[in-house]
């Protein structure tokens, strides 16, 4: 259901074949944490419960990474009108990245790639050489990264902000603040450094699991207000993270949970961050 006249989309949402995808994160030391999600998730299993929520619109963000992954997500934007971008993945570090990039670009529903830090064991990965020659040819076409990060990568991002000022730069999940220990100085400092640069922005993402067993929005209260004092509502966008966040809340109680946190604000402030900044960030049509 639109507010105003804005689409409410979702900027977050995960696909995948439980028996074809490759996803490289559901490790053996996971195992038990992630049971849950050992199991296909389609446009089907979603398509009921984004209605309920009014959802207009979603964005599908990699959580795979091979060729397969990108060829059914290109054919789910064909099948599905509400699925309106998909943001990729390719290895940065390739020689032939700039292809991959061209590639992709060739369906019309493909906006950027995300650079999925957290799963690198190097922390200084995004700074190095041969990354950085990947994100300068994301740069050059025009498209979208989004950044997979945690705070230890957070220095990387003020200088990949001042070394591709084009480049739309998406911190996900708020870069995961360690809310369930509640020791928040070092992600407050780190993330503020990030003011600076217009052109990078955050998503109000992944924060009820990252908040533990029985979170609620009071628990996520104070990272959400923390990044509406910092950046405005004209910097941040809304992703449900589904269905990773049914780990922690079906996905109507994610949505309403990021309504609640919200409410105070005025109804173009939340038109902008349920979905004005999502047709920004991603080139959306209007």
């Amino acid at each position: 259901m639109p507010i105003g006249t804005t689409p409410v989309i979702d900027t977050h949402v995960h696909f995948w074949d439980i028996e074809r995808s490759d996803l490289y994160w559901m490790t053996p030391e996971l195992e038990e944490q992630l049971r849950p999600l050992r199991r296909s998730f389609s446009p089907e299993d979603l398509d009921a419960q984004r209605q309920a929520a009014g959802v207009d619109q979603i964005v599908i963000v990699q959580a795979a990474r091979s060729a397969w992954d990108h060829a059914w997500w290109f054919s789910l934007a064909e099948r599905y009108p509400w699925i309106v971008a998909v943001v990729g993945w390719v290895d940065l570090e390739a020689p032939d990245v700039g292809e991959q990039l061209d590639r992709y670009r060739q369906h019309p529903a493909f906006r950027g790639i995300r650079a999925t830090a957290e799963n690198v064991p190097d922390p200084d990965w995004l700074a190095s050489s041969s990354v950085q020659r990947g994100i300068a040819a994301v740069a050059e076409r025009g498209l979208t990264l989004d950044l997979l990060v945690r705070v230890q990568h957070l220095p990387h991002v003020p200088r990949l902000a001042e070394r591709f000022p084009t480049l739309t730069l998406v911190v996900d999940h708020l870069a995961k603040p360690p809310i369930a220990s509640g020791d928040l100085a070092q992600w407050r400092e780190r993330i503020t450094a990030l003011i600076p640069y217009p052109n990078v922005w955050c998503k109000l993402s992944g924060l009820l699991t990252e908040a533990g067993p029985n979170a609620t929005a009071e628990t996520i209260r104070p990272v959400v207000e923390f990044a509406l004092e910092h950046f405005g509502p004209s910097r941040l966008l809304w992703g449900s993270d589904w269905p990773v966040a049914t780990l922690a809340a079906d996905y109507l109680t994610t949505f309403r949970t990021y309504q609640t946190l919200t409410a105070a604000l005025s109804e173009a402030e939340r038109a902008a961050i349920f979905g004005g900044n999502a047709q920004r960030v991603y080139r959306l049509a209007e």
